[in-house]
């Protein structure tokens, strides 16, 4: 038997134990004999078990106890200990018999089970005053996209309390917003792929005439390898978005008025720059470029030109052709044009763009004769942008050439000096009237 029997006298001395017992407490059965069991439990259960064994004893009940035993080694375990009067005819204790069961692992067990069960509260707790405080947005929906929690600060945004969503579906609760963020679900949904830094925009609903902005990122919840619903982490951005939109009018201002100064020195070939900006920006679109980019390029190209300010007026705006010297002079514009804008914190490469803006992919270009891929893209969609606007257009030293011979100009050249990609979106916008040439500017 893997338990602990003994049977003791009506006073408690041990009168036999079995195998178990002598294996356990190292002792042959002999010296075990009139021994009291109750020495071997631990210091800080003695006092329980005595008083138990008492009341037991008196009452003529059974003991039933949980106590610490000492082993062999010195170390203590937690036993089951249970303990019966064995009763002759007219009532008297003749014998007592006891059994102790090893529960050390199973009490481990449950000790660790409480742990658990209090770590899991302690993370809840914590989960709840996170989700209560922090101006962060968190909800979890169903498989059926119905809310089972979303904290205050998104259901705030969404005008509506808490108790308000759960088990509604999302499309209900916010059906101005659905359409936005269904696809992101349904990808999380049916992939189990993360959905990182989406940005949504949507009116207020405590004030209706403002615009808000919202980073928003949806995960899978997973349980025993199953998606069971949508977990989304939202921040709101409005400030962050307003300073990134006054940065950028206050950068486009700084362009515009740049390019202001190189145009009252060359009248003739005013609005040069926010044409080629225009071309360029479109191309960049049509090659699939991400808003960010697109809005660089826009920005470099409005300013390409910006060295010309160092050129001398009477060059720029000589009806003639121009000497090998004078052109010397026209081409430092590329550097100078870097260099005065260099010291300006710009979150694109813009003076790359503008140094780069008459590089040629065979290395004919300048100032530096860089050769294809070494050429940034931008500077490569300038390039194509800026020679079908000037050939398009009316230069002192000659009529405009027309939109045909600038697209002849830039197909001939093609993956030679240009971009053939840039060239091949070029003439696409221009065959399909999206960059009209001749209406605006001849």
């Amino acid at each position: 038997m893997p338990h602990i029997v003994w049977m003791a006298t009506p006073d408690r001395l041990i009168e036999y134990v079995n195998t178990q017992a002598v294996e356990y407490f190292g002792l042959p059965p002999e010296d075990l004999w009139g021994w009291r069991w109750v020495t071997v439990v631990h210091p800080e259960d003695a006092a329980r078990v005595q008083a138990a064994r008492d009341i037991a004893a008196w009452a003529r009940a059974p003991l039933n106890l949980e106590c610490r035993l000492r082993r062999f080694d010195g170390q203590y375990r937690w036993h089951d200990v249970r303990s019966r009067a064995l009763k002759d005819a007219d009532g008297l204790i003749r014998k007592w018999i006891g059994t102790a069961t090893d529960i050390e692992d199973v009490k481990s067990a449950e000790a660790g089970l409480r742990l658990s069960r209090r770590e899991v509260q302690e993370a809840l707790i914590l989960l709840e005053t996170l989700q209560a405080n922090v101006p962060i947005g968190f909800s979890l929906v169903d498989a059926e996209f119905r809310y089972l929690r979303i904290n205050e600060t998104l259901a705030a945004s969404n005008g509506l309390p808490v108790a308000d969503h759960i088990g509604r579906r999302a499309a209900d609760v916010v059906p101005d917003l659905w359409p936005q963020i269904e696809p992101q679900y349904r990808h999380v949904l049916e992939t189990g792929e993360p959905v990182l830094n989406v940005e949504i925009e949507r009116t207020s609903s405590d004030d209706p005439g403002k615009t808000r902005n919202w980073l928003e990122s949806y995960y899978a919840v997973v349980v025993e390898g199953r998606t069971i619903g949508v977990g989304a982490i939202i921040v709101e951005v409005t400030q962050h978005k307003q300073a990134e939109r006054t940065r950028s009018e206050l950068t486009q201002a700084a362009a515009d008025a740049m390019a202001a100064m190189v145009e009252v020195r060359d009248p003739y070939t005013s609005g040069h720059q926010s044409r080629v900006a225009s071309i360029a920006s479109a191309i960049a679109v049509a090659m699939g470029l991400d808003h960010g980019t697109v809005e660089g390029i826009d920005l470099a190209a409005r300013i390409h030109d910006i060295g010309k300010i160092g050129t001398p007026a009477e060059i720029l705006s000589r009806p003639s052709n121009l000497s090998p010297m004078e052109w010397d002079l026209i081409k430092i514009h590329a550097q100078a044009g870097a260099d005065i804008i260099k010291g300006i914190s710009f979150p694109w490469p813009v003076a790359e763009m503008i140094v780069q803006h008459h590089e040629r992919l065979d290395g004919s270009g300048y100032p530096c004769g860089l050769r294809g891929e070494e050429i940034c893209l931008g500077a490569r969609i300038i390039a194509v942008a800026d020679t079908v606007e000037a050939m398009s257009s009316h230069r002192p030293y000659r009529p405009a050439l027309g939109v045909e011979a600038a697209i002849d100009e830039i197909v001939a050249h093609r993956g030679k000096l240009f971009d053939p990609v840039v060239v091949d979106a070029c003439v696409a916008l221009v065959r399909d009237g999206q960059i009209r040439l001749e209406a605006t500017w001849e």
